[in-house]
């Protein structure tokens, strides 16, 4: 009998059952919930940090490997494929499709945590020049090449099976070319696992979102943060994205994302303009040529023989974990749009464009926030302390002319650019809930609805649970397993780049027009 286009019950019922049973502990479990996940952040990061920390090493180098060997001349699709998407909406989604939350949430708040309460490792002293040089710059490298390393090398190996292949798109052709034999059933577990881990990935991303949108209600209306207004901020997020997901890549995500990301230069723009700007570009310059000397160290920051520090805990391990979560399923989702370029063009444009474009916000939000802080107009350190993280991005926005103006600008934008990475995220997940769909197909609209109000559902658990650091905890839980499959994907991308490259009809040449 042939299963293709049937729902995959085995992969889909059984991760379903377990999100039910993890919302129904957090419904009826609130405070339990909390604990344990704050217990796992600081247990899992102590043991297994060092893992997901070499994992993004070896990522970064295999990414620029892949990019700048022989197998980069091979054309996604063969030599006369052409690209489905211009260059602009292919940026803008893959921008979109990586920041979700984190650049408008963490990213703000990074900046003064750092400065004021920098790792030991940092070696320097909280409020001092070389804090703020180094916040400045793990920031910017936390939010820029290594999390688009991971999706990017991810999105190659699905683009080369699907396009090149002609495989399904889903993991089983991954699994079959890095461990070297068919298995049907290791394929449906692995499915099973990924729906579970990706529909609590998004709802972490969600959660900071329903944090942050609530803080920028309170600073435009007075209304306080409760458990009410995220349930009703949760119920317009879920019903945006959905929209859109069910709309498909060419309509809805495709508009979204370009209308988010002109709304983020706006927002840069003018906060640029009338913000300290020779003091952002200065700060800015010398962090980023700090980060150029010390990439590899910014990414493996451990509190060894500093056993009393938890920084990297409560940042740099949970960041990588999280970035490991999304790769294999946004790869999937962004192979859709390396047809027609080469593997060299789809990772340095892929990698590098939204890596740039995070670089230069974080300079001059984190140089915008240190230069508050350092000359007295605002005490965002205290602010942040009283109020929560959440809210560090609108004490900000309210020392601008037209602040009002521009908070319900980026509340706005907080919205759009969730959904931009929920979109994808749901959609990947309903097309691996699916028996044989293509690259080109598009999953049924209700396999997509249900994955996004679970995620909503969890999301909201997760803040009225416990706030920031359940998020945390839950991106260790879900991180450990799939960074397992993250390393199954890089495998099977070099094997297939190889049998790809041994065939002449999928190389182009440098010069080739496109």
């Amino acid at each position: 009998m042939n299963d293709k286009n049937k729902l995959n019950k085995l992969a889909f019922w059984p991760a379903i059952v377990c999100l039910g049973i993890f919302i129904a502990f957090g419904i009826f479990k609130q405070e339990a919930m909390g604990n344990i996940l704050n217990t796992i952040l600081y247990g899992m990061a102590d043991r297994v940090g060092w893992f997901f920390e070499l994992i993004a090493i070896l990522i970064i180098i295999l990414t620029f490997v892949l990019a700048l060997s022989k197998f980069g001349n091979i054309k996604i699709g063969g030599p006369d494929a052409t690209p489905d998407f211009k260059t602009w909406n292919w940026i803008t989604m893959s921008l979109c499709g990586g920041i979700g939350t984190g650049l408008l949430f963490w990213a703000m708040g990074e900046p003064i945590f750092h400065f004021m309460t920098p790792p030991v490792a940092a070696g320097v002293e909280a409020g001092s020049r070389e804090a703020a040089i180094f916040a400045i710059s793990q920031t910017m490298w936390q939010w820029s090449v290594p999390q688009y390393c991971m999706y990017t090398i991810c999105a190659v190996a699905f683009a080369l099976l699907t396009f090149n292949m002609k495989k399904p798109l889903a993991f089983g052709p991954v699994l079959t070319t890095s461990i070297g034999k068919k298995g049907k059933k290791f394929e449906t577990l692995v499915h099973a696992i990924v729906i579970f881990s990706l529909c609590g990935a998004v709802a972490c991303s969600m959660g900071v979102g329903l944090m942050q949108i609530g803080a920028g209600i309170e600073s435009i209306t007075g209304l306080p943060q409760s458990k009410i207004v995220w349930l009703v901020v949760a119920v317009i997020i879920v019903a945006l994205f959905t929209a859109s997901c069910v709309s498909g890549i060419g309509n809805g995500l495709k508009k979204l994302s370009s209308f988010t990301t002109l709304v983020f230069i706006a927002i840069l723009v003018y906060v640029l303009i009338l913000g300290p700007t020779t003091f952002c570009a200065k700060l800015g310059t010398e962090s980023f040529a700090y980060l150029l000397d010390h990439p590899f160290e910014k990414t493996a920051i451990l509190n060894s023989m500093a056993p009393g520090d938890n920084w990297y805990a409560d940042w740099i391990i949970q960041y990588w974990a999280s970035f490991v979560v999304y790769a294999p399923i946004l790869g999937m989702f962004l192979s859709r749009l390396a047809k027609g370029r080469t593997v060299r063009q789809f990772i340095l444009v892929n990698v590098l464009a939204p890596s740039m474009f995070c670089i230069v916000w974080i300079a001059v939000f984190g140089g915008l926030t240190v230069q508050l802080q350092t000359t007295g107009t605002f005490d965002i350190w205290n602010g942040v302390n009283t109020a929560g993280m959440q809210s560090t991005i609108f004490y900000i926005l309210n020392t601008f002319p037209l602040g009002k103006v521009l908070i319900v600008l980026f509340v706005v934008s907080i919205f759009t650019s969730f959904s931009t990475m929920a979109d994808p995220v749901a959609a990947a997940l309903a097309t691996i809930s699916i028996h044989g769909l293509s690259v080109d197909d598009e999953a049924p609209n209700k396999i997509k609805i249900v994955m996004g109000v679970i995620m909503g559902v969890i999301a909201y658990l997760l803040v009225a649970s416990g706030g920031v650091n359940s998020v945390k905890g839950m991106w260790n839980i879900v991180g450990l397993p799939i960074s397992i499959l993250l390393i199954l994907v890089v495998v099977s991308v070099f094997r297939n780049a190889a049998k790809c490259e041994a065939k002449d009809d999928n190389i182009v040449m440098e010069d080739d027009p496109e």
